[in-house]
């Protein structure tokens, strides 16, 4: 089975929740790339408003992936603008499942959750499952039994 892990990363943090858990699927991890940046509070701006933003060529093409895991931090309830350019960039998943993992602060998760599987499931993806970590739990490193279990019912449905 081919997994691709995508994530952004603004500080870090879901960068290691991302890495960790490609590391336990043994999946291809890909970084979501900023084109430029917009200051922090034109990002919060457009995460609030659920905006997309310019992202650098990365793998959007979903031919020859079997399942797709979406990690992305929390802002204001919602996903980064470049979360959204990605998913709106997203190809050739038809009928595939997909996962999400949010990282986030302290709460919010549920609603960025519903913003990746609305966009996933118009373009005729299949949800599969979801979690989330918080920021403090990824610093302490105590993320990974909830990573583990993520990635066992990713690996065991």
């Amino acid at each position: 089975m081919v997994i691709r892990v995508v994530y952004y990363s603004w500080k870090g943090h879901t960068e290691k929740v991302a890495s960790a858990l490609a590391k336990l699927l043994d999946a291809e991890l890909v970084r979501i790339e900023p084109a430029s940046d917009c200051g922090v509070a034109g990002k919060a701006i457009r995460a609030l408003f659920g905006m997309k933003s310019p992202i650098r060529p990365t793998k959007t093409d979903l031919s020859g992936v079997d399942t797709l895991v979406i990690a992305s931090p929390v802002w204001a309830g919602k996903v980064p603008a470049y979360v959204n350019q990605y998913l709106d960039s997203v190809t050739g998943g038809g009928g595939k499942p997909f996962h999400v993992i949010v990282e986030m602060g302290g709460r919010g998760d549920q609603s960025a959750i519903a913003v990746v599987r609305k966009a996933l499931e118009r373009k005729g993806m299949k949800f599969g499952s979801s979690g989330s970590t918080i920021e403090k739990d990824v610093e302490s490193g105590s993320f990974l039994t909830t990573i583990e279990k993520f990635a066992d019912g990713i690996l065991k449905p």
